[in-house]
């Protein structure tokens, strides 16, 4: 079984859509007005879960559900390519939503439910039957919701 690159994983995850919601999370915990004493781990595993992690996921989620679209509209992204040989796309937005799920439990019931929902949204946006970017009210509405308005 052949492995992606790191490079096309990198390329898949998107970094470049990580910002929002990281800098949502990290405004969300100065407005919230609770001292970092002895927290500031917490806000750097939430800052994380906010963008390399659920937002990851939901780039490569998507990508995933997109690529015969790309194959004939963007061919030289990761998965059309073939730089993310066979199902590994899939493999990888199982793996890291796991990965998500797990790291969430560090920030207890409120910090995993609310990752749980972004990723119930990431995928409800682009995986069948729900396809939610089908529409234009509710995949718009799931984008807000899980970039800016969950991350806060």
């Amino acid at each position: 079984m052949q492995l992606p690159a790191l490079s096309a994983v990198t390329e898949l995850f998107k970094p470049i859509t990580w910002f929002p919601p990281m800098w949502a999370f990290a405004c969300g915990v100065v407005a919230s007005g609770v001292s970092m004493d002895g927290r500031w781990l917490l806000a750097v595993v939430g800052v994380a879960l906010a963008g390399p992690l659920v937002c990851a996921t939901s780039q490569a989620v998507n990508d995933w559900y997109d690529r015969h679209v790309d194959a004939i509209n963007e061919p030289q992204r990761p998965i059309p390519s073939g730089r993310i040989p066979g199902q590994w796309g899939l493999y990888l937005a199982i793996l890291w939503t796991a990965v998500s799920l797990a790291v969430a439990t560090a920030l207890g019931p409120w910090g995993f439910g609310a990752a749980a929902l972004g990723l119930l949204l990431a995928w409800a946006y682009s995986a069948p039957p729900v396809r939610l970017k089908e529409n234009g009210w509710w995949g718009n509405a799931a984008c807000g919701i899980s970039y800016e308005g969950i991350a806060w």
